[in-house]
């Protein structure tokens, strides 16, 4: 259980590896950020993007932080841990009218942050604040099947199975892999899950 203060938009919890700060991230992070997805994808275990695939420059990462950021039904969050972005969490509601309310989440994790609350603080402040947001009212993500450390995380926090894409994915050497969807609905019911409870 972590203990959560917030102030504006800045969450802060006490983990096992020291205290991590989440806030919205700047266009300046832009570096670490691409530093800490270019790891979690380099490891070939976790996102459909293979590491030759990643072809975002800092220019861009920038400019995608400071778009979300300036979206109603959009955030781009970064974890710090004392002081070093060590995760990101991209939440973002559709373009289009009919999917405004609908906010999908992604989310990386520095391999020698895990375990140590990191990915709980990420999905506490991504909870609240779409909690808090007038027009986001469902979140939604997709995880493999086998990454069931990342589902739990899911489930304490609220979220659901709707569905499993079989066979959705097709690695270089012939193995598939299953696409578990996950959602919450988050229309104004203040509970941001077991992972942590908030106090101004």
């Amino acid at each position: 259980m972590f203990s959560f203060g917030r102030g504006g938009r800045r969450w802060r919890a006490d983990t096992g590896l020291g205290r991590v700060i989440v806030e919205d991230a700047r266009p300046d992070d832009a570096a670490a950020l691409l530093g800490v997805q270019s790891e979690v994808i380099d490891e070939g275990l976790y996102f459909i993007t293979e590491p030759d695939e990643l072809t975002e420059s800092v220019a861009s990462k920038a400019a995608v932080i400071r778009d979300l950021n300036r979206r109603p039904n959009a955030r781009y969050f970064v974890a710090r841990l004392e002081g070093e972005a060590v995760g990101m969490l991209l939440v973002q509601g559709g373009s289009l009218r009919r999917l405004h309310h609908n906010a999908r989440i992604e989310i990386y994790v520095s391999a020698r942050a895990r375990g140590a609350g990191v990915g709980s603080a990420l999905m506490s402040s991504c909870v609240e604040w779409a909690t808090e947001n007038p027009i986001i009212t469902k979140l939604s993500l997709n995880v493999f099947a086998h990454n069931v450390r990342a589902i739990k995380l899911y489930e304490r926090f609220g979220f659901v199975r709707e569905g499993l894409r079989a066979r959705e994915y097709r690695l270089a050497n012939g193995q598939y892999l299953d696409d578990v969807l996950m959602f919450r609905m988050v229309e104004g019911d203040g509970d941001v899950g077991s992972g942590g409870a908030f106090s101004a």
